[in-house]
């Protein structure tokens, strides 16, 4: 092989170094493209956890809201007539057809005698000896 000339070489250099620096810019765009791409799926699915998060709070918000709702007139009603049932041994058709105010009359007098006494109270029931408050 014969030696190349002066001009050859550097002509050779520069058609080198363009096509390194031609595939350089390339690696460079798709590095640049995939980048993007993957910030396109962070975004995707960060966002996509956000909305996880938001409907996760918004669903605990309406379950703490049902459950902080005051009991209905009725509901309060047989929460009292259990009470007087159990603790003061009042029947189920002693109470049946009292209204509500009536009850909750009986209710106050008999958690009253409850918590300011300490000394028994005969159930009307079964005569046991039923405690007040200890405190």
């Amino acid at each position: 092989m014969k030696p190349m000339k002066k001009k050859d070489l550097i002509r050779l250099d520069e058609e080198v170094a363009l096509k390194t620096d031609a595939d350089h810019q390339l690696d460079e765009r798709l590095q640049a493209q995939e980048q993007e791409e993957l910030s396109v799926e962070e975004k995707a699915t960060l966002f996509q956890q956000l909305l996880e998060k938001r409907r996760k709070h918004f669903a605990a918000k309406r379950a703490k809201e049902k459950r902080n709702k005051p009991l209905t007139k009725a509901q309060h009603r047989n929460i009292m007539c259990t009470y007087l049932k159990n603790m003061e041994g009042y029947k189920l058709n002693d109470l049946k057809l009292k209204d509500f105010d009536y009850i909750q009359e009986m209710f106050d007098r008999a958690f009253k005698r409850v918590n300011t006494c300490n000394t028994p109270i005969k159930s009307q029931r079964s005569g046991i000896p039923i405690w007040g408050a200890t405190s």
